[in-house]
């Protein structure tokens, strides 16, 4: 017999031929900024969007500016960064691909040099926008990402060169403002010589009187001068790093707080910390302009009376997108991104909708248990998703779910909403989570605990995956105690979830909550 050769082996195991397909995004966005280059594609879809890649490299454009001109070694510099973000632009139609500059090259006398050659290099237009519009496109990203507010909020984003502050209520900002205050403009004029305590205080007392020009100028109403209790938002590296440092050595629990804020500014200036040195939580990269950053901020919060900021994980290529692909304003944008995912990991209809039934069945039965409405939208968004990590493994497919609910690109929520949904999606089965409770404070982990107590019980009372086997329900709540009573013909055609409902018990009674099922055998049974 005729022994096959290598030519056999490779005629018979040609693979098939796969039509090539185009790129999973459609939009481009490039902010030419003073300290870095940022791009960040993007892919419509629902009444959001997609963030599919984001680059970004430190350029340090507004570090080359010299006699109010931009170095040829600087330009050189974001000329050569462009040409390798141009690679991840090839598949685009040049209107799809949004590129602008901020406060570097509003400033640059040689500005125009610059942006011809990096306008012939993209083959797109580059458009420096104004300090305001720059302002107006941080603060629709960060509405579009929360979602709409019944108050006025704040946001403020601190960049290379300059502060912009917005305030509004909707998707678009009411007032804007602009200050010549930046994290590395600031490390240029106010830390070079002397100490660094020093340096940060003469930092902080320049934001401040720079803030309070613009005030007394009028740049904002009288009533909106102090945002004691009221939303405040924050963009941009530099709040991230300031929001890492607080929480890496417990300063802060979460979000960036005026006693966290101090705190950390004590480290600085009475403890005299060596930022050089390392410091817990702060990248390696953002060493040199972190205590001007963090002056800025101070000043920021001492002038607005300012308590609390969440940190949105946007900028201004969101706001970018959102002018050209958001259609329509929506009232809640939660209900969309909730509704995407789902579909993005093929979740069961069916099951989630039974789920979310019995769950806020429940939640109607325990109000005394909460203090917060929204919780119960909480709740049902996580029914809704309780089966979201199946699509990668049915093993620990609770944990898989939780992890993508909390890295997902949802828009409408914060990042702790997405932390709170990932936590009751995680402790929906098995073990409960006891441990993740503690990343919230008291009050708020004990809301959690019982919401996830109920979403435990919701899930085991519709095993059978059938409706005709939901069961009438009688709830009520007291103290730590949930009561429930689904009938015992009920339990004793359900033996699954009757089983499952004794061993519910310790875990619920491990975690302070004592649930008693009424008719349910003995476990030993």
């Amino acid at each position: 017999m005729m022994q096959p050769t290598l030519r056999h082996y490779v005629i018979s195991s040609r693979p098939h031929q796969i039509p090539a397909a185009g790129p999973p995004y459609s939009w481009a966005a490039l902010d030419l900024g003073s300290n870095s280059f940022h791009l960040l594609l993007a892919q419509p879809a629902g009444a959001s969007f997609i963030v599919r890649e984001r680059l970004k490299e430190k350029v340090q454009l507004l570090a080359g500016l010299q006699d109010g001109h931009i170095t040829a070694v600087a330009q050189a510099r974001g000329l050569a960064c462009l040409a390798r973000f141009a690679q991840r632009l090839q598949p685009l139609a040049a209107e799809r691909i949004l590129v602008t500059g901020t406060f570097a090259l509003r400033h640059a006398h040689n500005a125009a040099e610059f942006t011809q050659a990096a306008q012939d290099l993209l083959g797109v237009p580059v458009k420096v926008i104004s300090g305001d519009h720059e302002a107006q496109l941080i603060y629709t990203a960060v509405a579009h990402q929360v979602g709409q507010g019944v108050e006025p909020r704040l946001v403020i984003d601190i960049g290379g060169g300059s502060t912009e502050l917005a305030i509004g209520l909707g998707q678009a900002a009411d007032h804007t403002m602009s200050i010549n205050v930046g994290c590395v403009a600031f490390k240029d004029q106010h830390f070079g010589a002397g100490t660094a305590a020093e340096g940060y205080i003469s930092a902080k007392a320049a934001a401040c009187e720079a803030l309070r020009h613009h005030m007394q100028a009028g740049a904002l109403p009288a009533d909106l001068a102090v945002w004691r209790s009221r939303p405040v938002y924050g963009t941009s590296g530099t709040l991230e790093s300031i929001q890492t440092v607080l929480n890496a050595n417990g300063w802060s629990r979460g979000n960036i707080t005026a006693e966290g804020l101090a705190r950390l500014e004590s480290a600085l200036v009475d403890e005299h910390w060596v930022i050089d040195a390392g410091l817990p939580g702060l990248a390696p990269d953002r060493t040199d302009i972190f205590p001007a950053g963090v002056a800025i901020l101070s000043a920021c919060f001492e002038v607005l009376n300012v308590e609390q900021c969440v940190y949105v994980d946007v900028s201004l290529l969101q706001g970018m997108i959102c002018e050209q692909v958001v259609t329509a304003v929506e009232a809640d944008l939660r209900e969309d991104s909730i509704a995407q995912l789902a579909v993005r990991f093929n979740t069961e209809p069916a099951q989630a909708a039974r789920v979310s039934r019995s769950a806020l069945a429940l939640f109607d039965a325990a109000q005394a248990w909460f203090d917060d409405p929204d919780h119960r939208n909480l709740l049902r968004w996580a029914a809704q998703l309780h089966g979201l990590g199946v699509h990668i493994s049915a093993k620990h497919y609770h944990r898989h779910g939780a992890y993508i609910a909390k890295h997902a690109e949802l828009p409408g929520f914060t990042d702790e909403q997405q932390s709170m949904l990932a936590l009751l999606i995680r402790g929906h089965r098995r073990s409960m989570p006891g441990l993740a409770f503690r990343a919230f404070d008291p009050e708020l982990a004990q809301q959690m605990l019982r919401l996830v107590a109920l979403l435990r019980v919701a899930v085991i009372l519709e095993r059978s995956h059938n409706d005709a086997d939901s069961p009438q329900v009688n709830a009520r709540v007291a103290d730590q105690t949930l009561e429930l009573d689904c009938g015992q013909d009920w339990l004793q055609t359900h033996p699954l979830s009757s089983r499952e409902l004794q061993v519910e018990i310790e875990q619920q009674r491990g975690a302070g909550i004592e649930l008693v099922v009424a008719g349910l055998p003995d476990a030993g049974a």
